[in-house]
């Protein structure tokens, strides 16, 4: 038995929609609206995942931007405070641990693969393997990579001062918007939830923003995507394309809704650029390979 009531013009709800997700949904337009919404949940559920499959399974993790990674992992912690300051409804809050969680997964990949190779838990994987066969992997491995690995280091450190540089402009420009936006926050204290959760909205939006450019510069300087996995990014840009065309299907938004939705399309349809860069790189990139290969 559905609890949704029947519209003053008779219209009754979808009830497919209501049996699978217990949503009261009317029309055709609001349940387009509604299925974005649950297939861009869906997509971001699926996003971080095969690249977290694929790191394991080469056992590195060196085609990852780490600031990349930690700006974006920077941007879902704020959205689980701002979640929480708000108190936003339960599966949002369940859905920004989980990406909170993956993300960390990622960065802690990165670290054990990439920056702390010989860590105890690795030599003592590596103890267990065959002795023929580590002493093969081990050689092509280091002395295989050595060089690269020399030189993306050597890179890493020339760069570790524009680094901290792009961390700390970053976290200077949100405490700006932070501060820009206490004096209206202590002014109106009945709209404080309202200000709180615009500000992390708009922090979200820079970051997410912002955590595409390091990947794209570090495949320019590597002059390939591979160990990338293109899923991560195809998912990603879907979930960002059909969050947008939620927001603007629904037939119930109204021009103040809209105006608080804009750091979140600004933040959705500004990474879809950003995407659109790493999948052309990764078609020019794989191109290249192929047209020497041949030669």
């Amino acid at each position: 038995m559905s609890f949704c009531p029947v519209l003053n013009d008779g219209t009754e709800h979808v009830q497919w929609i209501y049996n699978l997700f217990g949503s009261c949904v009317y029309g055709w337009q609001e349940s387009v609206s509604v299925l974005l919404g649950y297939l861009s949940i869906f997509c971001w559920l699926n996003a971080q995942m095969p690249q977290v499959i694929k790191n394991y399974k080469l056992r590195d993790a060196e085609s990852l931007s780490f600031s990349f990674l930690t700006v974006w992992l920077t941007g879902d912690v704020a959205n689980l405070i701002g979640c929480i300051i708000t108190k936003q409804l339960p599966f949002q809050l369940y859905l920004s641990i989980y990406y909170t969680i993956i993300d960390t997964i990622l960065c802690a990949q990165w670290l054990y693969y990439v920056k702390y190779v010989d860590n105890p838990i690795r030599r003592w994987m590596d103890d267990k393997e065959d002795g023929e066969q580590r002493i093969e992997r081990v050689q092509t491995t280091f002395s295989g990579s050595r060089k690269e690995r020399t030189n993306e280091q050597s890179s890493l450190l020339n760069n570790a001062d524009n680094k901290k540089k792009y961390v700390t402009m970053m976290f200077c420009f949100g405490f700006y918007l932070n501060s820009s936006i206490l004096s209206e926050i202590f002014i109106e204290k009945e709209n404080k939830m309202i200000w709180i959760g615009r500000f992390f909205a708009w922090l979200c939006t820079f970051l997410y923003l912002s955590s595409r450019l390091p990947q794209i510069y570090q495949n320019f300087r590597r002059q390939s995507v591979q160990g990338l996995s293109m899923a991560l990014f195809f998912f990603a840009a879907m979930g960002n394309l059909t969050y947008v065309l939620s927001i603007f299907t629904n037939p119930y938004s109204t021009r103040a809704s809209m105006l608080e939705a804009v750091p979140y399309i600004i933040g959705s349809a500004g990474t879809l650029l950003f995407d659109a860069t790493i999948f052309g790189q990764y078609a020019l990139f794989n191109r290249h390979k192929k047209d020497r290969s041949i030669v």
